[in-house]
């Protein structure tokens, strides 16, 4: 009877430690990168896009496409025929290959003079990267023919396009309606894989200068925010079961650090994608 009182104490003692532990789990809990409505929105758009897709086993069979030889093999093309060749490598990775579709050149694209030797280019406020439609039973994808000198560009716009004809395939409205169709295209896109190369360019400032002019030039490709696209390829890792650190040597730091506090918030949150 003498042991009741320290198996007592050492119980008191064992519940005090698991409640602080609660509270301090509590006050240092991560944060979402994304306000709660975003939030909420992105998740309610991953579980829609899993539904209609196959699921996580779906999921787990998109690669993790990079800027590489290993998806994109060296080609000698140029000019439209190159920009075909880009456009089936996307089509390949994006297991659309059998998707029937037609790839058109638009006009190019002017260049803003603000002097005789000083060039502003806003790649934002001119005709779309690309553009989709359905002729018939084919897709009509169009494409900028400067961004064949810049594949990077190239491949997100192909990318986002064919993710317009994933979504019709559907024939279902997306989350939040009309208004959020592109945004939930964008998630698309990380779901087939191509997330990296919507991520790096979704804002873009930088100077070019050659014999003749100096300018200075600014691009916003996509519709999600940088932290938005973050938090979109931190729930590609996570449903997948990788590791986050894959992204680490692919993205610009800034979307690196807040797909660390993703990795953080998601792992904190495992309820999210349970039904």
């Amino acid at each position: 009877m003498r042991c009741a009182p320290a198996v007592r104490a050492a119980s008191s003692s064992t519940a005090t430690v698991r409640w602080f532990k609660r509270m301090l789990g509590r006050f240092f809990r991560h944060k979402s990168p994304l306000n709660s409505e975003d939030e909420a929105w992105q998740i309610e758009t991953w579980r829609w896009l899993l539904k209609h897709s196959g699921g996580i086993d779906d999921l787990k069979l998109s690669p993790l496409v990079t800027p590489t030889r290993t998806y994109f093999p060296p080609s000698e093309t140029t000019g439209h025929t190159r920009a075909k060749y880009i456009f089936e490598c996307v089509k390949h990775l994006a297991r659309m290959t059998d998707w029937p579709s037609e790839l058109i050149a638009q006009p190019e694209r002017p260049e803003d003079r603000i002097g005789d030797f000083a060039i502003l280019k806003n790649d934002s406020n001119r005709m779309p990267l690309g553009t989709f439609r359905i002729s018939g039973n084919t897709a009509e994808i169009t494409y900028d023919p400067k961004s064949v000198s810049e594949p990077a560009v190239l491949i997100a716009t192909l990318a986002h396009e064919l993710a317009h004809y994933r979504l019709k395939s559907i024939g279902e409205e997306t989350p939040g309606g009309a208004e959020m169709h592109e945004y939930a295209t964008d998630i698309m896109t990380i779901y087939m894989g191509f997330g990296i190369f919507g991520a790096n360019l979704a804002f873009n400032f930088g100077q070019h200068q050659d014999f003749q002019s100096i300018g200075w030039r600014w691009s916003r490709q996509g519709y999600l925010r940088e932290v938005d696209w973050a938090f979109g390829l931190g729930v590609f890792a996570y449903l997948r079961g990788q590791p986050f650190s894959i992204f680490k040597e692919l993205l610009k730091p800034g979307l690196y650090s807040d797909l660390a506090k993703t990795e953080r918030y998601l792992g904190e949150n495992p309820n999210l994608f349970r039904d």
